[in-house]
């Protein structure tokens, strides 16, 4: 059924409630599950009519490349059709969800990529609902999917991985996942952040900016001459290098540049807007700064976090977050002068198609609204509307999904 058919919303921008956030967004994965576009649109319909007015759309990551970039063929030849991961080095987790994920990974599963007319359509319909598309290339890191298929962006082949993990907050091994200071790799970034102003017409790129072993940099003996040449006066600072050349290619292309909190810490461009989602350590990073803030805060707005009271077990990640949980979070950063509004997630490790990411959002989602539209929320009569909303969502088959194969 189209969501413009069912009757008014009994939660959201209803009975003349101002919304409490200029930037309302909802940020869904397709680096690592490949939606359909039939999927993205229905996904963009139903945040519409909840008052939701960002997509961040992640396009790019160790697991698939999903956008052409025409200098550089092989990452829709190759990148974009890598097999699913297993996510070995993932422990926070619900019971089987990774046993679960790989035995269904062949029935539910898609990758691929997005057409430059399938991301037209897909921009045209969010710009009808009033939702404009925030893209992300996450840069230096995560970059494994564009590595393996041009292995000099990378680590050199010669230069042994470093043992361990590379940061307080990683858990998981060295990897080949960081772009290497390089002419290669800045010229690669040119072309890619060119090709993404072009693409989208919305004012912001999200650049990524999170989880850089810089570890890895460091353990390369030519490390310190490279940085001699390009004016890096510390390793860490090599991540600032390659994002201040994403940001000026973007900004000679109109647009505004967001990242991730954790290049905060070391890249204090004040016109960045920071997507704040690390938890406590995201929240102290962001008032340790001085720039625009989003609060995304993993802890009630992951919703790849499995909702402990749904009626059929998830695959996902843990501790949950419920309806409750939403509702009564303080969420005091989100009331900060610099904030500008709160989005909410859905990583994709583990969500294999619609049917997944639906119930991963829903009735969930519409906690968030309620937050985002309702100033003197009382969370036990938003309860009785999201559980009436859910339903009439249900009844009129809004949630239900294209098969994988009619994309």
């Amino acid at each position: 059924m189209s969501v413009q058919n069912l009757p008014e919303a009994a939660v959201g921008p209803v009975r003349g409630r101002t919304a409490r956030a200029e930037w309302r967004g909802l940020l869904i994965d397709s680096a690592r599950t490949c939606y359909p576009v039939a999927v993205i649109k229905r996904v963009i319909g139903l945040a519409a009519r909840y008052g939701f007015n960002r997509l961040h759309w992640h396009l790019t990551d160790d697991q698939g490349w999903r956008f052409e970039v025409p200098e550089y063929p092989l990452l829709t030849t190759d990148a974009a059709f890598l097999p699913r991961g297993r996510f070995d080095d993932y422990d926070s987790l619900l019971g089987d969800t990774r046993e679960r994920a790989v035995t269904e990974q062949d029935e539910k599963w898609t990758n691929g990529f997005y057409s430059d007319a399938e991301i037209a359509e897909v921009v045209a319909h969010a710009e009808a609902h009033g939702i404009v598309i925030v893209p992300e290339v996450d840069v230096p890191g995560h970059m494994m999917a564009a590595i393996g298929v041009y292995p000099h962006l990378g680590r050199p082949a010669e230069l042994p991985l470093p043992e361990g993990s590379m940061r307080e907050h990683m858990w998981w091994p060295a990897r080949n996942d960081l772009l290497w200071p390089t002419d290669e790799a800045r010229d690669f970034i040119s072309a890619v952040m060119r090709r993404i102003a072009q693409l989208f017409p919305g004012q912001y790129v999200h650049i990524g900016g999170d989880e850089c072993a810089f570890q890895q940099w460091a353990s390369d003996p030519r490390i310190g001459e490279w940085m001699r040449l390009r004016g890096v006066p510390r390793v860490e600072r090599l991540q600032n290098w390659f994002m201040d050349i994403a940001a000026a290619v973007l900004r000679e292309n109109g647009k505004r540049v967001a990242v991730w909190d954790e290049a905060c810490e070391i890249w204090d461009d004040q016109e960045a807007l920071v997507v704040a989602w690390d938890e406590s350590r995201g929240m102290q990073r962001i008032s340790a700064a001085g720039q625009r803030f989003v609060f995304a805060d993993a802890r009630t707005l992951y919703l790849n976090r499995i909702d402990p009271d749904a009626e059929v077990p998830q695959k996902g990640m843990v501790p949950g977050i419920s309806i409750t949980d939403i509702l009564t979070a303080p969420w005091h950063e989100a009331q900060h002068p610099r904030c500008v509004g709160v989005q909410a997630a859905v990583w994709s490790e583990f969500v294999l198609d619609g049917d997944d990411l639906m119930s991963m959002l829903f009735p969930r989602l519409l906690a968030v609204a309620e937050r985002l539209w309702n100033p003197d929320l009382d969370p036990a009569d938003a309860a009785v509307r999201i559980a009436q909303e859910y339903a009439a969502l249900r009844s009129a088959g809004a949630l239900d999904v294209l098969a994988p194969q009619q994309r």
